[in-house]
């Protein structure tokens, strides 16, 4: 099986293994269900919590993952450029309001997550004054001339 492909299988099956079980599961549930490597399982975990897709609490030293059911959408925007796209979603959980700039590229008819960052909404005006900044800085001006 080619590596992408075997990543594929690895995230959607995680994803599905946690929606049939919205109640949560621990990382030793997961690699006992799932057969796949604690390592592998990290990883997409870490991918998963990134692009919202589940999120997960901790109950002293025990970790359980849940399906993220509860993300409200409230607006978005969209950058194209070449074959990629960054979004920019409002959205809302259990953990409030916040936004998410996602940076996805298309790869036949699927969209390929490739990185991603989540600011609170409260904060929001901060990350646009700093984005500013760095922007209208003499360095800038002279990398982009």
């Amino acid at each position: 099986m080619h590596p992408v492909e075997k990543e594929k299988l690895i995230h959607n099956r995680i994803i599905e293994f946690l929606r049939n079980n919205p109640k949560g599961l621990t990382m030793t549930e997961l690699v006992r269900n799932t057969k796949f490597s604690r390592k592998a399982i990290e990883k997409h975990l870490q991918v998963l919590i990134l692009e919202n897709e589940i999120y997960m609490k901790q109950f002293g030293v025990t970790k359980v993952y849940y399906p993220n059911h509860r993300i409200h959408h409230f607006d978005f925007e969209k950058l194209n450029y070449n074959n990629r796209t960054i979004w920019f979603d409002i959205l809302e959980n259990e953990f409030g309001r916040y936004l998410l700039i996602q940076k996805k590229k298309k790869d036949g008819n699927e969209w390929v997550h490739e990185h991603s960052i989540t600011i609170p909404l409260e904060q929001t005006k901060k990350f646009a004054n700093a984005l500013n900044k760095i922007l209208s800085s003499y360095r800038i001006d002279k990398l982009v001339k």
